[in-house]
Formats: structure tokens, sequence, C-alpha cells
């Protein structure tokens, strides 16, 4: 039993029949995406949170895909949703005293040596980037954090203002200097995980301040689009 039918089970006290209508949805997508070359043997397989984002976004703009869900009465997207919704930890806030009926016996998989597809990025960029904003924060230089020990500087981080897993969508390089932002961890957190009330002063402003630098670099885009992408 997998920890996902022992929360629908346990906590969520789900009948059996709906267990079994989720779990088929979720073979079903998992047989597609094996076809497709997009996971080994199971959705299940996938243990990160942005993975599994990536993987709903491949899924719900896949032509064959989308067509199959529609004559399927959409089962599928409800059995994944209903998932994502189980990874996202939905449904765990109150069920402190209920965890233990999730301690079960997971039998140790087989060392396997995983390979991802993703665009080559360089740190060297990321390491320039960060040296010619001074060690400062680019959204506010006030930002303080610890000294870092294989620098001696404050600890900053590169940010790709536009996220390299969109890269099919530009004709140039999205891994170049006018898209590598300093941040403080604070800050780097806030664009890729706060809620977006919080993080439009930040996207504007670095699309104002790398705009132009962008096109430079060909990669033209509205304040819109930009908005809509960055993170």
């Amino acid at each position: 039993m997998t920890y996902y039918e022992k929360y629908l089970k346990e906590i969520c006290k789900v009948s059996d029949s709906t267990i079994d209508h989720y779990q088929r949805a979720m073979r079903y997508i998992s047989k597609f995406l094996v076809k497709k070359e997009k996971i080994r043997q199971s959705v299940y397989e996938i243990q990160n949170l942005d993975e599994l984002k990536i993987i709903k976004e491949y899924l719900y703009t896949n032509p064959e895909f989308v067509e199959l869900n529609i004559r399927g009465h959409r089962m599928y997207s409800a059995g994944f949703n209903n998932y994502l919704k189980f990874a996202n930890g939905k449904g765990f806030e109150n069920i402190h005293n209920q965890i233990e009926v999730m301690d079960i016996d997971v039998p140790v998989e087989d060392k396997r040596v995983i390979a991802m597809e993703n665009w080559k990025r360089s740190s060297i960029i990321k390491l320039q980037s960060i040296e010619s904003a001074g060690y400062e924060c680019e959204l506010d230089p006030k930002h303080k954090t610890f000294i870092a020990k294989g620098t001696g500087h404050p600890y900053m981080e590169g940010h790709h203002a536009l996220p390299m897993r969109y890269q099919e969508m530009f004709q140039n390089s999205l891994d170049v200097y006018a898209n590598v932002v300093c941040l403080c961890p604070i800050c780097h957190r806030l664009l890729h995980y706060g809620i977006a009330s919080e993080k439009t002063d930040a996207v504007d402003k670095i699309y104002y301040d790398r705009a132009d630098r962008l096109a430079a670099s060909g990669i033209k885009i509205s304040k819109a689009e930009f908005e809509k992408l960055a993170e």
C-alpha cells in the first residue's frame, strides 16, 4: 500500500471504489508518461514537487492527453490533481494526532543512477553575476546575510529571472548575464515560493531593471509575459 492510498483510506476515509478510481487514473497517467519517456515506471517515483508541477504542465498542454482526458470525462486530470494536493500537503495541517497511521514498512529501493534532462546552465555566469553585484541583493541592497566561508563575502544566490525550463519558448539562451539576478536567500525563496501578491513588486523591479538588457541579449519580452513566466 502506498502512502497516498493509506492517506486516502485512513485519513480521508475515502471509499474503496473512489480510491480505485483515483489509482486507475494514476496508473493510466503513468503508462502515458512512460510511453512519452518522461518517467521510468510510475508517477509515484517523482519525489520533487517542482518536477510534479512540470509533469502537470506537460500533461495539460499535451494535445493527445487533453483529448483522452476529455473523452474520459476528465477522470485523469481529477486523479492527478488530487494526488498533487496530497503531495503539496493539503489536508495535513490538522492530522497531527493521526499521522501515526501513515507509518508503514517501506522497502528499500535498489540504487540507481537517475538521469534528468535539463537545459545546460553555467555556474560561472552565476558566480560572476553575484560578484558584479558586489554581493548585494539586487532587490534590496540593505538585506544582510551571513558571511560565506567559500568567498568571504555575504552569502548571495544567483537567480534566473526567466526560468530555464521555459527555454524552448525562446530562440536565444536564457542562461545569460541579463537573466541572472543576485539575490539574498529570502528574496530568492520569495520569488520561487511566495504568493503572487507578495512577489509583484519584486518581479516588476527585475523587469524594469533588466528589460533592455534582456532585449540586447535577444530576449524580447513584454511586461505581461514576463510577469507570467518569472519566478
